[in-house]
């Protein structure tokens, strides 16, 4: 007797767990395109997904002129009041390769973009204007 007790309640307790995710999974996700201010010499682009209070940042960077030598497309999260932050970026090196990357987010409450152009010098040669996208 104890033991069929056991089981029906192992069992209702499967079917209460069981029922958790279909809840869960009515939470809206949307998902945005990024829009990076134009600089010459990278294609930058890229989305945002928010569901709940998740985000996952997917960006992508290719380099458009023979003469450059990386091209990179950056994001910036942060908390809410700015005391934390949170960088990633795709870097592409190499004339009309691309590289993508997706990363969730850690610091969701803003979110900042921007791409620059790499000399082979190591340093930055030129970097587009910083757009808040939320």
């Amino acid at each position: 007797m104890l033991r069929r007790l056991s089981a029906i309640a192992a069992g209702a307790a499967m079917l209460a767990l069981s029922a958790l995710p279909a809840s869960a999974a009515t939470a809206a996700t949307t998902t945005h395109k990024l829009s990076f201010a134009s600089l010459s010499g990278v294609s930058a682009w890229g989305t945002y997904t928010r569901s709940g209070s998740h985000v996952k940042v997917h960006v992508c960077a290719e380099d458009t002129t023979k003469g450059e030598f990386a091209a990179a497309a950056v994001f910036l999260a942060y908390n809410s009041n700015y005391s934390k932050h949170q960088k990633g970026g795709a870097v592409d090196i190499g004339y009309h390769d691309t590289q993508c990357v997706t990363i969730n987010l850690v610091y969701t409450s803003h979110l900042k973009i921007y791409s620059f152009v790499g000399g082979s010098n190591g340093k930055i040669a030129r970097t587009s204007k910083t757009k808040g996208v939320y």
